[in-house]
């Protein structure tokens, strides 16, 4: 972001004044070694050659071993680079004071500007103001300007220049000098736009990895596919509303073929109609949406899913809400006058004035009128609902004091239980009393449908592990006739019983104190075998057991 440049930059300033980075020092640094070698290769043969012949014999000795000793520091410049790569300023001060110490030496043997030699001194200034600071390649620059009008001005007084060369060298030492400065001003732009560069860079993996969050945590689907059916992103919503498929296959063709048909008639401009989609079977029916991703090379298309089941749970829910209120406030009302009815019937029913055919009659108001009682209070429990205060619960222990207490209170209804424990504790997360209510609306609920003439009602009770979940497994299977294909559709919700003397909201009860417990109530059965009711309850953590069995300590 730009407003976080001014400070990363003077951060920078304050920790150093080099106008580069390590790296780019170390970088440049190579290169500058390269045409090192180079220049002193090219110095070593030219002052060996015939062409410096013209050169007083005592000036050319010097420039000889100043040739030597510029090869030599330039074989060692690349040695100490490569074996200290992390000093490169260090190694630069010292190679360019000898770079121009070299330069003015065979400016002052070779006694003149013009064949190069004062060329390479601007070259190797406007260098150090690359690598090293500002104010040392300034005092460079100053150095051998100074050293080129004086070496120049001394030539006129002793008659060794002529006047036109004061000018070359008052070129020559203005490129020093301004030279250093340009590429000093250039070498601190760069710096700037790199920190820049580098801030943007964070701030787009920043970016990058919110997006990447806020896609995967959108309860919507999402899909991104290419132009050849292939699968490039898909969201943990995506995932499992396309049927939880392997990660190695990633074809949307064999995932899921309905969507990719939809696809393909989008792509061809035909109208995708708005109404839900069962895309994988078993699942939950989706409304999928298709957009073109702009600025992409190859053609591909985002592909959102929306869960049409989540909406229908929340329209149920405000709905259910709705009608349980409505329907207390009408029990409310209905119960009064109920009340007096069945006091009146049974009133009448004690007196010694009532014929035997009027009793059956007064027996028959006294059922129904319990019945309607208890309608009406599965109406007022589900109207004052309450929240789970979920605790503790040593699943083998409360089951085994479940099934005996229900044994106690109904001794005679013929119901056999038979207990399948796992062998060590399992401990689970659930209101107690809550937990209790859903136990006995269950086994209430297979004595109810599962009788059949001529057979003893059995309900088998298992405990199992969801492995990796940490879940817990209880499952209740009778002996029944079953639940029919039309029946298990709606079999959870209210009102709904097959049953002539049921209410019809025993089990959708069962399933409102599971949901606010976390846990999930489902039911497997087919028209000619039991029944099996099937809870997925979430297990206690290691702490909370180790805090239960202290308690019972």
């Amino acid at each position: 972001m730009t407003p976080g440049l001014p400070d990363t930059t003077e951060r920078h300033w304050k920790v150093s004044n080099y106008p580069s980075s390590r790296a780019l020092a170390r970088r440049v640094m190579v290169y500058f070694n390269i045409f090192r070698f180079i220049i002193a290769t090219v110095i070593l043969f030219l002052v060996f050659s015939a062409a410096a012949q013209s050169v007083q014999a005592e000036l050319l000795s010097f420039a000889r071993s100043a040739a030597i000793v510029y090869f030599a520091d330039s074989l060692l410049m690349i040695a100490l680079l490569s074996r200290n790569p992390e000093q490169p300023h260090i190694l630069g001060r010292f190679a360019f004071i000898v770079d121009i110490l070299v330069a003015m030496f065979l400016i002052y043997t070779l006694n003149s500007l013009t064949i190069g030699t004062g060329m390479l001194l601007v070259f190797w200034c406007c260098a150090t103001a690359i690598i090293l600071p500002r104010g040392f390649a300034f005092t460079l620059a100053a150095f051998s300007s100074i050293f080129i009008i004086t070496f120049t001005g001394w030539g006129l007084l002793t008659g060794g220049s002529v006047s036109h060369d004061l000018l070359t060298a008052g070129i020559y030492a203005a490129s020093c000098f301004f030279g250093a400065l340009i590429f000093s001003a250039l070498t601190r732009w760069s710096q700037q736009y790199e920190l820049l560069a580098e801030q943007n860079v964070v701030d787009l993996r920043n970016m990058e990895q919110i997006n990447e969050i806020v896609i995967r945590r959108m309860r919507t689907g999402v899909v991104v596919v290419d132009h050849a059916g292939e699968i490039r992103l898909m969201n943990e919503s995506a995932w499992f509303l396309l049927g939880s498929p392997s990660t190695s296959n990633t074809n949307l063709s064999t995932i899921a073929p309905r969507l990719m048909k939809l696809l393909r008639r989008w792509h061809t401009g035909k109208k995708v109609t708005d109404e839900p989609e069962s895309l994988v079977p078993g699942h939950s029916p989706v409304i999928p949406q298709f957009i073109t991703i702009p600025g992409t090379h190859s053609e591909a298309t985002l592909v959102f899913l929306q869960d049409t089941s989540k909406v229908s749970r929340q329209a149920s829910t405000i709905a259910t809400e709705t009608l349980a209120k409505l329907s207390g406030s009408i029990a409310h009302e209905i119960r009064n006058p109920l009340a007096a009815m069945v006091n009146a019937s049974e009133l009448m029913q004690e007196s010694e004035q009532t014929n035997p055919e009027d009793k059956q009659l007064l027996d028959i108001i006294t059922n129904q009128g319990e019945r309607i009682n208890s309608i009406i209070e599965n109406i007022l429990q589900l109207a004052r609902q309450k929240r789970s205060r979920p605790e503790v619960i040593q699943l083998n222990l409360e089951l085994q004091s479940l099934v005996v207490d229900y044994r106690k209170m109904m001794p005679e209804n013929g119901l056999a239980i038979t207990l399948n424990l796992l062998p060590q504790p399992a401990y689970i997360l659930f209101d107690r009393s809550q937990f209790q209510q859903v136990i006995h609306q269950l086994l209430e609920n297979a004595l109810t449908h599962a009788h059949q003439p001529n057979q003893n009602t059995e309900v088998t009770i298992s405990l199992d592990t969801k492995h990796g979940s940490g879940h817990i497994v209880l499952d209740f299977e009778d002996n029944g006739p079953g639940i029919s294909t039309n029946m298990m559709a709606n079999i959870f919700e209210p009102f709904c019983s097959s049953h002539k003397q049921g209410s019809g909201l025993g089990l959708y009860i069962t399933q409102q104190l599971c949901s606010i417990n976390q846990t999930e109530l489902s039911t497997i059965s087919s028209s000619d075998s039991g029944a099996l009711f099937r809870l997925v309850i979430p297990g206690a953590s290691h702490e909370q057991k180790l805090a239960k069995q202290a308690q019972n300590q």
